[in-house]
């Protein structure tokens, strides 16, 4: 009955094992933390940490830009897991204008949450490039 099929990514996707994480500050209610690593070429994972607290999965349907059948060249469908459908719909949220952007290794999406009347543009940062810089830095002052 309620199949939610999302269109998440360009056809550009993040690499394999990296950490992408961001925060939102709903006013006067919080702060939800979001990672999203991609865990397989077509199985990825959402960890939510803060209001809301889950592990969920997003699964693609393994169609890309050279698949013949594959309807629209640019854009990958996904489908989240039961318990990510299950919080999409108990706090009537949707998610618009996913995007992958290569230059800057980020991912954004707008998030509405309808029991709050809240429209946020949200920012993944790749985790795995700062820490390495963090580390790097590190390294050097210690050397010194």
């Amino acid at each position: 009955m309620y199949n939610m099929l999302i269109f998440i990514f360009t056809y550009s996707l993040p690499a394999l094992n990296n950490v992408y994480s961001g925060s939102l500050l709903i006013p006067l209610i919080g702060k939800q933390n979001i990672e999203f690593e991609r865990l397989k070429p077509n199985t990825s994972q959402v960890r939510l940490r803060g209001l809301i607290n889950c592990d969920g999965f997003i699964y693609n349907d393994g169609n890309d830009s050279n698949d013949e059948k594959c309807i629209s060249k640019s854009v990958m469908s996904y489908e989240l897991d039961n318990y990510l459908k299950n919080i999409m719909t108990k706090y009537r949220c949707t998610i618009e204008e996913p995007h992958y952007d290569v230059s800057s290794d980020t991912i954004l999406f707008v998030l509405k949450i309808n029991l709050v009347g809240l429209t946020k543009s949200i920012k993944l940062l790749n985790t795995n490039t700062n820490s390495n810089t963090k580390t790097n830095s590190n390294i050097k002052k210690m050397k010194y």
